[in-house]
């Protein structure tokens, strides 16, 4: 049976800020049982839209809501430990953690910022199949009223008792990679220091926070 959510939707989101991840840099773990992956994907829509569509919350509250379900639902650790690449060896302990709490409220901005924005499409769960590394790939496409239906693959994988996001693939488009090449870039430019990339990253968060407190 095919899944429908309306209104503004939580892979809707994800084809503006692409959220990806390649498939390799997912740490392996037992397969997963295919509909219940499909059943985590579907629950991830719905709270999304209960929590971050509302139109009388403010900026700051649909900040922290993303916030708090990127920690909940996504592996963000690893995501985070991707995008640094091979930096992230170089990185002490405590530039590590910086990086990963810098790194989560950029994305939490934007993912909030999309949801504020986009207009309503409609997600449609096609199938799910177990992926060759360990977890569940869940297919689906995003239907829109004035242009192409756009494709989206998930890879969500257990860790523990519970499933965690770990790849998101939205018509080829991957932000993660984006960053990736775009932090080691800017590492590079500051003599090939993390700390370079910490300290640009301070300051994108700090006028990111200041955006949205006068709202």
């Amino acid at each position: 049976m095919i899944t429908m959510f309306r209104r503004r939707t939580f892979i809707a989101a994800i084809v503006a800020a692409g959220l990806g991840l390649c498939l390799a840099s997912a740490p392996s773990f037992a397969q997963d049982t295919p509909s219940d992956a499909r059943k985590f994907v579907e629950k991830l829509g719905e709270r999304a839209i209960n929590e971050l569509t509302p139109e009388d919350i403010s900026d700051t509250e649909r900040v922290e809501r993303m916030r708090a379900l990127l920690a909940d639902a996504f592996d963000m650790p690893t995501i985070a430990k991707f995008v640094l690449g091979v930096y992230w060896r170089r990185a002490t302990e405590a530039e590590r953690s910086e990086f990963l709490e810098l790194y989560q409220t950029v994305v939490a901005h934007s993912y909030s910022r999309l949801f504020k924005d986009y207009a309503s499409e409609i997600f449609l769960v096609n199938k799910e199949r177990p992926a060759p590394g360990g977890g569940v790939i869940v297919y689906g496409r995003i239907s829109r009223l004035s242009d192409e239906p756009i494709l989206v693959e998930m890879l969500v994988m257990k860790t523990g008792n519970r499933f965690k996001t770990m790849d998101i693939k939205v018509a080829g488009v991957s932000m993660p990679v984006t960053h990736r090449k775009e932090y080691s870039s800017v590492i590079r430019r500051r003599n090939g220091k993390v700390s370079g990339l910490l300290d640009a990253l301070r300051k994108k968060t700090r006028f990111l926070e200041k955006s949205i407190a006068s709202n």
